[in-house]
């Protein structure tokens, strides 16, 4: 069946018609050049033996710019050659002199498995010196080839050989760098003296708390370069976002050259947009499709937003359609890596004609030429909903694209502005390198590296050292007057610093004490207070005990239990500084330091299949006291009054704002709502007035609502656009209600909110 079939059989089919909207991109045709000094012919040889016969034209420039040696982002769709721009530079570099090294960076284990094939692949017939293994004492001894993969599945002692005979290229990920290479330079002095390119792929995932943390880590790997005299280029690749040059500037410390225009071909791509009917589940038309799909003939990738949703859909697809169930499957975190590769390996060759994922897909992944995406909810990002959809309709086939609405806020104003969707950028990837609690944990790492001095290349010295001496104070490094030179008084601090996190890490145990994961301290109140209801591979355990000293939660089997757990808490907020303030009509928007005070007061015990409150339960916990940083607003008390006259909920129209507005700025930023917090105030002391706080919900701040303050005016305007277009009265899981909110969304009211917001965004002098 062709791809139009497809859609008509959908547009006709009575449990399919809330087909709200079909959008058809047309096609493109490549557009291809040659770089300025053309490749030579052992490249082209290389290239031709893969088919490849010449350069987009966006794969061409971007070779020019990285020979000049400019370090160079490269935002392109998924399926546009990459991959290739940073390989023929790596391979020139290796044919001219063969004792270049380059770095390569993958976010994910399973990229740098595809790209090792890739390379080899390009430089399979290449004239370049490379490792073998040869027989010693009857045995063969491993010797590390032209490129490596340096991970935490590589044995030890292919870890050692690859050290001490370190190949061309070694393809790592950053929490090895930081805990394996960084800290262990000394080792790694062939490899780092003739470091002449660092590849940092997908660098639009490395935002967040994660990618505050990768800045130091890219920064500590530049001082080290340094110390062994190399400055190697960077080139990162990234997919569609809002700022490629600022992000990568924001990573690395460094300025960016930007290819952003794709010359790549594309074909016809269609887009469905599905709302289904209130009395219908996503869940159950998202699989109907799937199985529609993979009968068709057509190679078909469902993405999901929760493992437990994934495994759901397959088990579906198996009892329903026994026909196709063999040639199908899920795909997630938590299988093993092996179990991984088969699965892409069988999707590549067409073994598997179907997957349903989480977002463990998105990435890229070679997994070969798909017909048809399936996208349960929105994605949260138009960054990762184009990211998902590049995964069909590569080599220039047509392709099928559809989404199936949640009933979440923004997936709601899609379904409602479906023309929106496609006329909006891409949001903007936010990180901050100078979260204090974070760049205070690579400061003491980096003087473990080589000593801190007053000229470091890379740290301004002068303007951490309050950091440095806060340092000093915890006897956790010393000063050297004499020579200003700052040192750590213990080895390896990097041990202690998770990059995934901020703050420190519990560990999630059974009662006989087997590791079942890890949780954050931001989080571990909220989600693993005694009593609540922990969910891990598809098995359902209790909270027993949470050891705040051990920083260790203990937990039992409970698959006898119907219901999940909910926190109930309460935040207060103080302000600490002011960074800097906006005005809109009707009030200040203010931005800078927050002390956040979260106290989880009990929890509720929710039934699945209905969300019905079985009961309230106590808890006696220590509150969560952080810095941040955010906005707040104060509320005028005259629209107050005349929200109050009309009958509506001051308090709800207050608490509306706040959480409509933490739903809305996901559509400017690269974030989820849970990176958020809010609080509101009929009354707040400090300010004497009506008040509302949005932060950051890491210590230290990440950048999201510094990112909101920069288009306050739009995200406020998106707010009330939301809530003036949901169908509900007063609150709904679409607009305004959060399934995390620690109140259980009690009281909300948003007629009096759009009322407040139209009063900041009214025009000055208009009543």
């Amino acid at each position: 069946m062709l791809i139009d079939d497809l859609i008509a059989d959908i547009k006709d089919r009575k449990d399919l018609r809330e087909v709200v909207h079909h959008e058809e991109i047309p096609p493109k045709q490549a557009i291809c050049s040659e770089p300025r000094i053309p490749l030579s012919k052992e490249v082209r040889d290389g290239l031709g033996s893969l088919g490849i016969k010449t350069l987009y034209e966006h794969q061409a420039g971007a070779i020019d710019l990285i020979r000049e040696g400019r370090n160079t982002v490269i935002m392109t769709p998924t399926a546009s050659g990459k991959s290739l721009i940073y390989n023929i530079p790596v391979v020139e570099s290796l044919m001219k002199d063969p004792d270049t090294h380059a770095l390569y960076l993958f976010p994910l284990k399973g990229l740098e498995q595809d790209q090792l094939k890739a390379f080899r692949e390009l430089t399979a017939g290449l004239p370049l010196e490379r490792g073998a293994s040869v027989k010693t004492k009857g045995r063969k001894s491993f010797v590390p080839s032209l490129c490596e993969i340096y991970d935490g599945d590589t044995t030890a002692y292919r870890r050692k050989k690859i050290r001490e005979t370190p190949p061309a290229v070694v393809m790592t990920n950053p929490d090895m760098l930081h805990l394996a290479i960084n800290p262990f330079h000394q080792k790694w002095e062939r490899f780092l003296g003739n470091l002449k390119y660092v590849i940092v792929d997908e660098v639009h995932t490395y935002r967040g708390v994660f990618g505050s943390h990768v800045a130091h880590v890219l920064r500590r790997l530049r001082r080290i370069a340094n110390l062994y005299g190399s400055d190697p280029v960077f080139i990162a690749c990234s997919a569609t976002i809002a700022n490629p040059a600022e992000l990568t500037r924001m990573l690395t410390g460094l300025r960016f050259e930007v290819i952003e225009k794709s010359f790549a071909p594309q074909g016809k791509r269609n887009f469905l947009f599905i709302n289904p009917m209130p009395e219908v589940s996503p869940y159950t038309i998202a699989t109907k499709l799937f199985v529609s799909s993979v009968r068709a003939g057509l190679k078909t990738i469902a993405f999901t937003k929760a493992r437990k949703i994934t495994e759901l859909m397959h088990s579906w697809v198996k009892d329903g359609a026994p026909d196709i169930g063999s040639s199908i499957s899920s795909y997630r975190a938590g299988f093993l890596p092996e179990e991984r590769r088969e699965i892409e390996s069988k999707l590549f060759s067409g073994e598997l004609s179907g997957v349903i994922s989480t977002s463990a897909l998105e990435l890229g992944v070679d997994i070969g030429g798909l017909d048809v995406c399936i996208l349960v909810g929105y994605p949260g990002t138009i960054s990762s909903t184009w990211q998902r959809s590049g995964r069909v309709g590569r080599s220039g086939r047509d392709s099928l694209i559809v989404m199936v609405a949640m009933t979440d806020a923004l997936d709601q104003y899609f379904m409602r502005h479906p023309s929106d969707f496609f006329r909006r950028n891409a949001e903007a990837a936010v990180l901050d390198s100078e979260n204090r609690s974070i760049l205070k944990s690579h400061l003491l790492c980096a003087a473990s590296e080589a000593n801190l001095r007053h000229d470091d290349a890379v740290y301004d010295i002068p303007r951490f050292t309050p950091i440095l001496e806060e340092l000093e104070r915890e006897g956790k490094v010393r000063h050297w007057l004499k020579g200003d030179i700052w040192y750590p008084r213990k080895r390896l601090p990097q041990m202690e610093v998770s990059i995934r996190e901020a703050g420190e890490t519990y560990a999630i145990v059974k009662e006989d004490g087997k590791p079942l994961g890890e949780s954050s301290s931001a989080r571990v109140l909220f989600d693993l207070h005694p009593g609540a209801i922990y969910l891990h591979k598809g098995v359902q355990y209790r909270v027993v005990k949470l050891d705040m000293a051990e920083r260790k939660v203990w937990c039992r089997g409970a698959n006898d239990v119907y219901y999940y757990t909910r926190p109930i808490s309460n935040e207060e907020s103080e302000i600490m500084t002011v960074a800097g303030s906006t005005g809109l009509n009707g009030t200040t928007v203010n931005l800078g330091t927050l002390r956040i005070t979260e106290r989880v007061t009990g929890y509720r015990k929710k039934q699945i299949h209905n969300d019905r409150t079985l009961g309230e339960f106590p808890l006696e916990l220590p509150p969560s006291v952080f810095t941040t940083v955010g906005i707040w607003m104060k509320v005028d008390p005259g629209i107050l009054g005349t929200i109050k006259k009309k009958g509506y909920s001051v308090g709800g129209s207050l608490h509306a704002v706040e959480h409509a507005a933490i739903a809305a700025l996901p559509l400017f930023a690269l974030c989820d709502r849970m990176d958020l917090g809010g609080v509101s105030y009929e009354y707040n002391p400090q300010m004497q007035s009506a008040a509302i706080f949005i932060y950051d919900g890491h210590e230290g701040g990440v950048g999201l609502t510094r990112r909101g303050f920069e288009c306050v005016a739009d995200w406020f305007g998106d707010t009330a656009r939301l809530m003036k277009e949901c169908a509900c009265e007063v609150a709904c899981p679409s607009c305004t209600q959060d399934p995390k909110c620690g109140n259980n969304n009690e009281p909300l009211d948003k007629r009096g909110a759009v009322m407040i917001l139209d009063e900041w965004l009214k025009e000055p002098g208009k009543v």
